[in-house]
């Protein structure tokens, strides 16, 4: 991977050495993770790898043509089963499929006998593959994790997939979300992408994977499990992206990658902790999305102390502890990294509940600055240590702005820069 290096400084700090300096309002900043502070960081470099287009059904076609191996299609990942459960079905596919001469012949098998006995339940319905194949009923779930279980039970690489299901020939016409399948039948260890086929068994669907026009119906949004892993990363397709699924690295500074297996990779939005060891994530221009919901980071990087965003990225911005959705000249706050003291914020001209900045539990001081209008009711939640806000004399403060906060908070008017103890 080619990496770019750009260093930040504190040179800018001498346009402020005639400002006025104010003891009483003296501004504690945390200075050691200010991200004025002199910092080296290192970006990936576009690699030439191609991005995800198209369709979402043509998004995963190209993923799987692009993997070295399908062994991470024979994990069951996020089905709950027990062991003896699992035992049953094994059982009883390995007797329904005795006969079969092939993989593929084992998963027309399998197929038929679901779509033949399983029936599509009205009302609420135990999905546990168990249930479902106890009781004969399901939703779309259920009937997808029956297959990949008796998939698995033969050592066939099967996945559940979720995405939108719409109406066979009529591309707007949505009818909800879905759940479907994957199933490879070629044969174990070799990597042909004309082997797999894209299963619907709600519907009793079964198309080869080079027939894209037969299931354009069926459109992915998700794939539960990691389908590429290296040594620092796992990736897998996230809100018809290609993801950062988790970090295995545990170096303190962790740059994320351009591309894996020739594909670019555009969200990092992680599905599992963190190691303790990463304090520095380093996010290139590739990477456009954090997730829709705002969630993986949020949830599973709160060791992280800093997250630097590269100057070229178009979409995402980073400055003083606060990631930013960048829209023309204006701003979203994305993210704040939650071991952050003290945080100045962008010139947002309104705030309210649904800014973020809330469950911060070491955020002791914010700097709201010139251009921002009006601080809304409920814009800051549940930060206990926040003992001061640093507001412009003309921003109008909502009453309840400040909730879940230090006893002794107070707001200090004034516009302030991040350089400790200088104020315009």
């Amino acid at each position: 991977m080619k990496l770019r290096y750009a260093i930040y400084s504190l040179a800018a700090a001498a346009l402020f050495m005639t400002a006025c300096t104010n003891e009483n309002d003296a501004f504690d900043f945390d200075t050691e993770n200010s991200a004025m502070q002199q910092q080296k960081v290192t970006f990936p470099e576009d690699d030439g790898s191609k991005l995800l287009t198209g369709k979402t059904y043509i998004m995963v076609r190209t993923i799987l043509q692009n993997a070295t191996s399908y062994d991470f299609a024979k994990t069951l990942a996020n089905i709950q089963i027990t062991e003896e459960q699992y035992n049953e079905i094994a059982a009883f596919t390995t007797e329904l499929v005795s006969d079969c001469k092939n993989n593929k012949e084992k998963y027309n098998a399998a197929f038929k006998w679901i779509t033949s006995n399983v029936k599509y339940a009205q009302g609420w319905v135990d999905n546990a593959p168990y249930q479902v194949f106890k009781t004969k009923e399901a939703i779309c779930q259920g009937y997808a994790d029956l297959l990949t279980v008796m998939m698995h039970s033969q050592g066939i690489p099967c996945f559940t997939i979720n995405g939108e299901l719409y109406q066979p020939g009529y591309e707007n016409w949505y009818l909800g979300g879905h759940a479907w399948n994957y199933v490879y039948t070629g044969a174990d260890g070799t990597v042909n992408i004309k082997e797999w086929y894209v299963s619907d068994p709600t519907n009793s669907g079964s198309f080869g994977i080079a027939a894209t026009s037969s299931y354009g119906h069926l459109r992915p949004t998700v794939i539960n499990i990691p389908v590429y892993e290296d040594e620092n990363f796992q990736y897998n397709f996230e809100e018809s992206q290609l993801n950062i699924y988790s970090i295995k690295s545990k170096d303190a500074q962790v740059v994320i990658p351009f591309s894996v297996n020739n594909l670019k990779i555009t969200s990092l939005n992680l599905k599992s902790p963190t190691p303790e060891e990463v304090k520095e994530i380093y996010i290139g221009k590739n990477i456009t999305s954090l997730g829709n919901n705002f969630v993986g980071l949020s949830v599973n990087a709160t060791k992280v102390e800093e997250f630097y965003i590269d100057p070229e990225n178009s979409v995402l911005e980073s400055f003083s502890s606060v990631i930013y959705k960048k829209n023309g000249n204006s701003y979203e706050i994305y993210l704040i990294a939650p071991l952050a003291k003290s945080i100045e914020l962008k010139p947002i001209e309104s705030f309210d509940k649904e800014s973020k900045i809330k469950n911060l539990n070491n955020l002791e001081s914010i700097v709201f600055v010139p251009g921002t209008k009006n601080i809304g009711a409920w814009t800051v939640e549940n930060c206990p240590k926040l003992h001061t806000a640093y507001i412009p004399e003309e921003t109008k403060v909502d009453n309840g702005a400040f909730k879940g906060v230090a006893s002794n908070f107070k707001i200090v008017r004034g516009n302030y820069t991040n350089i400790p103890q200088i104020k315009y």
